[in-house]
């Protein structure tokens, strides 16, 4: 039986179950070349059906990520029950962005790519939401370009427990409590709290918009200069380099109350007014004007911001985890939705909560959704095993040696095929190169986790700078992980505990801080990845012969992209970024090439 997931948001994906297990689960991003692609994912869903060997006709159900109706309900009751403030959303401006977001009718319409998060016109959205899920058969044949009979039954699922699932059926544990938080779901639930035991997710809580922990930070990013629901990563890691000047007035965005609650004082807020990621004046005459997007270099006033949100967040995180851990007794924690990306709060939550065991889904945003969708209408629903022990994290396509070396050609690099491409690329990190590593099958989710990953060595001072100037062209700030190996990981952080999907963030050992400086943020941290011979051998191989080679068991890894591009999906995307970034060397599966062999 085929279970098709799909999600279409800021990160539109498709999923593929069958029988108990993942077949495929990719993001339309890595097919467009269009990053955060929010349109059909036509490609994606192609995709999977080639992995598998079928076609849409082949298909039995379809389970999309979300239910306008419910949603339409919940817009409903919020807008009559915040009037006056509910107005603003008629005025459709643009955020921050500018004086007015696309029209109801260009929206509804579908046709065109938003040009920043906030082109979009609120009540034009809904009705979208609507028209997709009564729908969306026929857009998907169509997508696909289908034309004969199909037999496929489609079922719109709950948002949040789609998030839910997307973590707690791929996790090892038999029960589990779960936590999913993120801006909004289909019915306007931001944090949905539940307990997971065997096949089933039964809900304790739910905390809804525009009590939102997604809406607070998304809308303090955009103040500070990024772009909500995209650059939150960029806050977390530019929160290192911040005071505490700010945390006693941050204290007040979130008021925390008994049983884990917790409200948001919306005096500070503008975005369940307008439905855009907006802050207040009232937010503005506390914190002063917003920053410039775009401007460089970031002041430490708006550094000092980052730092008050993030240690609200984890304020808050911290507060929410303990409850639930307590009503529950569980000592194992699930976790999903865009939130979770947050991986600095999610170490505070395994090492100063109970929870003596945490699972993170890879995919924790949007793009996780499909595959929960699915998930949860194949176990809960249709009585399917949940796939255990199964690869959860490279889910996507893989290529021939043909087309690797067929890429190369085309690009006339000259290349070689050596005896033994780990030690090979092993020696060149050694040497102080940046090599471009393209292995096996893509990975899901915004981290690069060893098959689409650009390495450096950790011992030099300059390779951050390096990667952020010459390869990566992003901000000086922002921070690099390291992929260690997972048996000697205790040797270098705080917690040996398994990281394999580099959302935990740990201090750096102080001991070994001067030994490891290009992963080591400024506050003395990294967001580790430990890498198991089980998970990913060839990683973990390549990772060995290095560890021989200087002593230092972990690289550092960051996703193989240039800024503001998805991570690369074929081998075309890889000779592509490598020759036109600043790194050295390209391991491309078994073939090499370096920039001075051109």
């Amino acid at each position: 039986m085929y279970v098709l997931g799909i999600s279409q948001v800021h990160d539109s994906s498709a999923a593929l179950v069958a029988d108990g297990r993942i077949v495929a689960f990719a993001e339309e991003e890595r097919f467009t070349r269009v990053k955060h692609d929010g349109r059909f994912p036509a490609e994606a869903v192609r995709y999977c059906l080639r992995e598998a060997g079928i076609t849409l006709g082949d298909v039995d159900h379809v389970a999309y990520y979300w239910q306008a109706p419910r949603e339409t309900l919940h817009a409903l009751r919020h807008f009559v029950g915040h009037l006056p403030d509910t107005l603003a959303v008629l005025r459709n401006d643009a955020g921050g962005y500018g004086p007015r977001a696309s029209s109801l009718l260009r929206t509804l319409a579908d046709r065109d790519r938003q040009k920043h998060p906030d082109d979009y016109n609120v009540g034009g959205a809904l009705l979208l939401h609507l028209k997709r899920g009564f729908t969306l058969g026929r857009i998907l044949r169509a997508a696909v370009g289908h034309h004969g009979p199909t037999r496929f039954k489609v079922h719109l699922m709950d948002h949040h427990r789609a998030h839910a699932a997307s973590a707690y059926f791929i996790s090892p544990f038999t029960e589990a409590a779960i936590i999913t938080w993120d801006g909004i779901g289909s019915d306007g639930t931001s944090t949905y709290l539940g307990l997971g035991k065997g096949g089933r997710i039964h809900d304790i809580r739910r905390v809804r918009f525009p009590h939102s922990l997604g809406a607070m930070y998304a809308g303090v990013t955009g103040y500070l200069g990024f772009n909500p629901t995209r650059d939150e990563g960029k806050v977390m890691g530019l929160a290192a380099y911040g005071t505490d000047r700010y945390v006693d007035d941050f204290a007040d965005l979130v008021l925390l109350g008994p049983d884990g609650r917790y409200e948001l004082d919306l005096s500070w807020f503008r975005h369940h007014a307008t439905g855009k990621h907006q802050m207040s004046a009232k937010f503005m005459e506390r914190f002063g004007p917003p920053r410039r997007r775009g401007g460089a270099p970031v002041p430490q006033h708006y550094a000092d911001v980052a730092y008050a949100l993030q240690a609200t967040l984890e304020r808050t995180g911290l507060h929410v985890a303990r409850w639930l851990q307590a009503r529950t007794g569980q000592t194992r924690l699930a976790t999903a939705g865009g939130v979770a990306l947050n991986s600095v709060m999610n170490g505070r939550i395994l090492l100063e909560t109970p929870f003596e065991d945490f699972f993170a889904q890879p995919a924790a945003a949007d793009d996780g959704s499909a595959l929960g969708a699915a998930l949860l209408l194949a176990v809960e629903k249709l009585g399917q095993r949940r796939p255990r022990g199964q690869d959860y994290v490279f889910l996507g396509p893989s290529f021939p040696e043909a087309e690797m070396e067929k890429a190369l050609a085309a690009a006339g690099v000259a290349y070689t095929r050596p005896d033994d491409i780990d030690d090979t690329t092993a020696r060149a990190l050694a040497d102080g190169k940046i090599v471009g590593w393209f292995q096996g099958r893509m990975e899901c989710g915004p981290r690069a986790l060893g098959n689409r990953s650009i390495l450096a060595d950790p011992r030099r001072a300059d390779a951050k700078d390096r990667l952020n100037e010459k390869v990566k062209h992003r901000e000086p700030f922002r921070p690099f992980a390291p992929s260690c190996l997972a048996e000697r990981s205790g040797e270098y952080f705080a917690s040996g505990y398994p990281s394999p999907v580099m959302l935990l963030v740990f201090d750096v050992l102080e001991h070994r801080r001067d030994q490891v400086p290009a992963i080591t943020h400024a506050d003395g941290t990294a967001r580790v990845q430990t890498v198991s011979a089980e998970d990913n051998p060839r990683y973990h191989a390549m990772i060995s012969r290095f560890a021989e080679l200087t002593g230092v068991p972990m690289v550092v890894n960051t996703s193989f992209n240039d800024n503001e591009e998805p991570i690369v999906r074929s081998p075309e995307d890889a000779v592509r970024c490598y020759l036109k970034t600043g790194m050295d060397a390209l391991a491309l599966g078994p073939f090499w090439t370096e920039k001075e062999a051109r």
